[in-house]
């Protein structure tokens, strides 16, 4: 029994080895992601205040789930009290990645065109239907032109502006 589960095993991986060494590089896309650490001190805070809530996307069954000081924590604090304590970096690399995993390509072709194109979610969910937008449970809560959305666009563009970042995040 054993000997015929390894040559079953055995011709497995025999398959995919195969069917992977027959992938043509030149047909693969070419993937980038914004910048990590520019999300986690500049758009990742404003995130956390503008969208961070725990009625919002502070919460663990949400598809873009935000970690912050002011909503959802990955860790309670002592006696199981809420912490309050800054965001950890564990929490803004989780933030990071709920971010850029809503639409990858999307945002990888954003960044590859610096811009360029930028008709994806996480763009589209925060407008109002009439100002471009898609529908939102939580409603509008951007515009174009707002300092928190000009923070989104110009760090998928790959050139974040940290003071439209910050100023976004004022309540």
């Amino acid at each position: 029994m054993r000997a015929a589960l390894a040559v079953w095993f055995l011709a497995c991986l025999l398959l995919v080895g195969s069917a992977c060494s027959s992938i043509d590089a030149n047909h693969v896309s070419q993937i980038a992601f914004p910048n990590r650490d520019e999300f986690k001190t500049a758009v990742s805070p404003f995130m956390e205040k503008r969208c961070g809530a725990l009625d919002c996307h502070g919460q663990i069954g949400r598809p873009l789930r935000l970690y912050s000081q002011f909503g959802l924590r990955m860790k309670a604090g002592p006696n199981g009290t809420r912490d309050t304590s800054p965001t950890t970096d564990a929490e803004l690399t989780e933030n990071y990645f709920a971010v850029i995993g809503i639409e990858p390509e999307d945002i990888s072709d954003s960044l590859l065109s610096q811009g360029a194109y930028n008709d994806f979610l996480l763009l589209k969910k925060p407008l109002s239907i009439e100002g471009g937008g898609v529908r939102h449970k939580g409603g509008p809560v951007l515009r174009g032109g707002d300092t928190g959305f000009d923070c989104l666009y110009s760090w998928i563009s790959g050139k974040v502006n940290a003071a439209n970042c910050a100023d976004g995040a004022k309540l």
